[in-house]
């Protein structure tokens, strides 16, 4: 059953109740049975919530995308949306756990995580993973730097208000499902985005950036953006690379439902930008060190040019 996202949004709460479960479930292809067991678990949630938590949910979705801003992750569809990507990244594994500790124990304020891309359910993947693994904590600390399009399908929508997203204007090199900017006003966005970042950072927060700017359609690491460099830039910030595999199997590109995979984070050794001087020496670097903790199909060719 797909919907839209102003159906879903005007739903009163009594369908909400009785069809969520069913709508988030089937979107997930496994057997009958498991497919039960997942719609009965989501149920108990939502049976479990109260009307003004599936109000407030409504509302969250509703006005998701609206701006150029920050959307906190609503808890409601958190614990759904968790529930139903256990089921799906399944068996998960985390390697590198030495460098995510250094990292988060280091002194610096400001924290960074840059990602490889290839499914719009990368985030989704690192926050439930990081959740099963007992990082509860950390996972609701990531604020995902996101374009126009998590938030311009009911699915994506779900998914994205379950997250801490920072929307922001997509590079023009890769734009095609946002209004069109001048380039003045996606100046002012990228500026207003990167100011903001470093705010989130300094309240505690980690910022989850991938450099790339879109979905790799092939796996394999494809060169950062240029613009990109800005963030990294960003003054006393420290950078954790983090190699992801199997968001492509989960979500391949224009699939209509999701897929059960394996599930596998790599965190490299933390560095510090400043070390790296240059407009994009700490962008290079960060694609050096991502590259380096990716199986061999999602390594770019060794000739691959590492920013573009």
């Amino acid at each position: 059953m797909e919907l839209s996202i102003e159906t879903l949004a005007a739903l009163p709460t009594a369908l909400v109740r009785s069809a969520l479960a069913g709508w988030v479930g089937d979107h997930l292809d496994c057997p009958t049975d498991a497919k039960h067991a997942l719609r009965l678990r989501l149920q108990e949630i939502i049976d479990a919530a109260s009307d003004a938590d599936i109000e407030r949910m409504r509302g969250t979705f509703r006005t998701a995308g609206d701006d150029w801003r920050l959307y906190p992750a609503d808890p409601l569809a958190q614990r759904l949306t968790r529930t139903y990507m256990a089921a799906v990244a399944t068996p998960w594994m985390i390697r590198g756990e030495g460098n995510l500790r250094s990292f988060l124990a280091s002194p610096a304020q400001r924290r960074m995580i840059v990602c490889n891309h290839l499914s719009y359910t990368d985030t989704q993947v690192t926050d439930v993973v990081l959740w099963q693994a007992g990082l509860a904590e950390l996972a609701g600390r990531l604020v995902a730097v996101a374009g126009p399009k998590v938030y311009t399908e009911a699915w994506r929508r779900m998914a994205s208000i379950a997250l801490n997203t920072r929307k922001t204007a997509q590079s023009s090199v890769v734009a095609s499902e946002q209004d069109t900017l001048t380039p003045r006003e996606l100046a002012s966005v990228a500026l207003q985005t990167l100011a903001h970042c470093a705010e989130l950072m300094d309240a505690g927060m980690i910022v989850l950036l991938y450099p790339e700017g879109t979905r790799a359609r092939d796996g394999r690491l494809q060169p950062f953006l240029r613009a990109a460099a800005r963030y990294l830039n960003i003054e006393g910030v420290q950078v954790l690379p983090l190699g992801q595999e199997g968001g492509e199997t989960m979500y391949p590109v224009d699939a209509p439902l999701m897929y059960r995979a394996e599930a596998r984070l790599s965190f490299g050794e933390p560095f510090t930008p400043r070390d790296y001087p240059g407009k994009i020496g700490a962008l290079t670097e960060a694609h050096v060190r991502l590259s380096a903790l990716l199986s061999e199909p999602f390594r770019p060719p060794a000739d691959a040019a590492r920013v573009a």
